[in-house]
């Protein structure tokens, strides 16, 4: 067992410049290799979230405007809609006007037309009168001259 312990030992010694030199490799490449990365990376994930937030900044300002876009176009639609609206009502108006008008001239001129034709038939009344009076003298001279002879 003495052996053992004394082969263990020296296994110990022989292991000792080997476990200093894992040590001594271990704080060289975490100060010169593992540190430099993390801070690389470190920086590289603060640029990639601060792109990113950028880009989500750019985002909801995109969003903004094109929500004012939209009720822009929205309140520029119902001012076009007004527009037209109020021109429909005014050509309608125009329109009924002309009609009016048209109705009461046609109102006049049948009325016009009325007077004219009343006026002709109380001549060619008048003119059958008068000449029912001379036909019936003439129809009774030719009666009585029938008679007489």
């Amino acid at each position: 067992m003495d052996a053992t312990l004394n082969q263990l030992g020296h296994l110990l010694l022989e292991a000792v410049p080997t476990a200093l030199f894992f040590v001594l490799l271990t704080v060289y490449l975490n100060y010169v290799f593992f540190k430099p990365m993390a801070r690389i990376l470190e920086e590289r994930r603060k640029a990639t979230e601060g792109v990113r937030e950028l880009a989500r900044r750019a985002f909801e300002a995109a969003e903004k405007k094109n929500s004012e876009f939209e009720h822009a176009l929205h309140i520029a639609r119902a001012e076009l809609h007004q527009e037209h609206e109020a021109l429909r009502r005014q050509w309608s108006e125009e329109q009924a006007q002309a009609i009016a008008q048209a109705r009461a001239e046609a109102d006049t001129r049948v009325q016009a037309a009325r007077e004219q034709i009343d006026q002709e038939a109380a001549r060619a009344q008048a003119d059958l009168d008068a000449r029912v009076e001379t036909f019936s003298r003439q129809i009774e001279d030719a009666v009585l001259v029938r008679r007489a002879a």
